[in-house]
């Protein structure tokens, strides 16, 4: 007697979801932005949490430890959408991840990581974002590059003359 189904829809073990009934996998779009900074990261760190500041009008809520901290919330306009961005992490002078809401997908969470290199540092910024399904994603992803790449010029401009 063989007790194994040759139906992998009806397995229980392990394999439970893979079949005709198992979700479809997410697919995520990156953006990575990388900036050689001639300043410590510290100066830079403090750098990319003035620009957000000027650039939205300054906080809405402050964060937890840190005004610009944790949970720290910053709301503003790009491209005719009116969008929020809530501080999930915040190391400083190493580390900021946020949480972008009122764009059109499904997640958007972004990171701006320094690393040190002697006497300068290493800005990256990622993003990591899950589009809407139909290409409902597109317009809005066709601006995040170009946003970031502007943002980052403009925090290796204010670090290097600090």
């Amino acid at each position: 007697m063989d007790d194994h189904d040759p139906d992998p829809s009806r397995n229980s073990g392990p394999e439970e979801g893979v079949g005709p009934d198992a979700r479809p996998r997410k697919q995520y779009t990156t953006v990575v932005v990388e900036r050689e900074i001639d300043a410590p990261r510290s100066v830079a760190f403090d750098a990319v949490c003035e620009l957000i500041e000027e650039a939205t009008g300054g906080r809405v809520s402050d964060g937890a430890a840190d005004p610009r901290g944790l949970g720290a919330r910053f709301e503003f306009v790009l491209g005719g959408m009116a969008l929020s961005e809530e501080v999930i992490s915040f190391e400083p002078p190493w580390r900021r991840v946020y949480e972008l809401s009122g764009a059109p997908v499904a997640l958007y969470q972004g990171t701006t990581a320094f690393t040190d290199q002697s006497d300068t540092c290493l800005m990256a910024w990622s993003i990591l974002v899950e589009p809407l399904p139909d290409g409902a994603s597109d317009e809005f992803l066709a601006m995040v590059r170009p946003f970031l790449d502007g943002f980052a010029d403009r925090v290796k401009d204010r670090s290097e003359t600090a």
